[in-house]
């Protein structure tokens, strides 16, 4: 990794809403744009957390071409499934919701097919989305989905951030949250 994209990295957060911020934009944008303007020799993960950058500081237009171009540079499924996912995030943000819908039912489809080991991650962004899209219920399912494969997994993180997103969409249900 190198020592931009890993600064980047570090410059972006998730909130308890899920969503990904940054957190010291100038400092973040300073990386991005520098990354970018080396864009045509870019490797397609560095080109991708420039697209990751973007939609952390809230250029989704920006965003959405890089991570467009990004999945157009995969060299192999799990690069593209991010790159999906990530484009997915860029276009679910400010609201272009029928958008990102396909993005994320593709980059699930090819999960399912070929690297089944991004299912979960897959599934807990493409969750998120139900909850912006206003289908409670079926972001209910899909986490609860996401819940136990990550529970299988055992990794504490990607478990909390699931029952975070799921206690999101069960309040939006009128459930009881975890």
């Amino acid at each position: 990794m190198s020592a931009e994209r890993h600064q980047i990295a570090e410059l972006v957060a998730t909130g308890k809403d899920g969503r990904m911020y940054a957190t010291e934009p100038d400092k973040l944008r300073r990386l991005v744009h520098f990354e970018l303007a080396r864009e045509p020799r870019l490797p397609q993960p560095e080109l991708r957390l420039a697209g990751v950058g973007l939609v952390a500081l809230g250029d989704y237009a920006a965003a959405q071409r890089v991570l467009a171009a990004a999945v157009e540079r995969a060299e192999t499924p799990n690069q593209e499934v991010a790159a999906l996912v990530n484009l997915g995030d860029a276009h679910r943000y400010p609201g272009a919701l029928d958008a990102a819908e396909p993005v994320y039912r593709r980059a699930i489809e090819l999960a399912r097919t070929r690297c089944p080991e991004l299912v979960h991650f897959t599934l807990q962004h493409y969750g998120k989305h139900l909850i912006d899209a206003r289908r409670p219920h079926l972001a209910v399912d899909v986490l609860t989905e996401v819940l136990q494969i990550r529970e299988r997994l055992g990794d504490p993180a990607l478990i909390a951030s699931t029952q975070d997103a799921l206690s999101l969409a069960r309040a939006a249900v009128g459930q009881r949250t975890i």
